[in-house]
């Protein structure tokens, strides 16, 4: 039963996950596959240092839609700087837990937000390089 092993806020974001859309204009975004192949896409926006918007798409189940959303959640709102600290542990808590056979969901979409934020790091240091040059 999904309602015995999953809290109420996990089944909520399995059924109706928040932010489960591609950003036309992202200012960062990544595509990772995990080792279950539940691939995870995130797009993120980004305005003076500070994540205005962050959404994602999967291929996966209800736990990685649940993972990828309150990723998404989590990351909205913080500096880059704080954004990159999000943590599979965070996801997970502040889902109120997953059963262990599917923790990895919240790796997945923990790592995948991160390259999102990588990608934008870099590409800002290469404009900041252009602009020197």
């Amino acid at each position: 039963m999904i309602q015995n092993s999953y809290s109420a806020r996990a089944v909520e974001r399995f059924r109706n996950p928040r932010n489960y859309e591609e950003l036309e204009e992202p200012d960062g975004h990544a595509v990772l596959t995990g080792p279950c192949g539940d691939t995870m896409e995130f797009w993120i926006q980004v305005d003076d240092g500070i994540v205005t918007a962050c959404s994602f798409k999967t291929t996966g189940c209800g736990p990685s839609r649940a993972c990828g959303s309150m990723a998404t959640e989590l990351c909205e709102g913080k500096s880059v700087a704080d954004a990159l600290e999000l943590e599979q542990v965070d996801i997970l808590r502040a889902l109120g837990g997953m059963p262990e056979e599917h923790q990895h969901c919240a790796l997945l979409a923990a790592v995948t937000l991160r390259a999102a934020l990588e990608e934008y790091r870099k590409h800002q240091a290469d404009e900041e390089e252009q602009v020197k040059g």
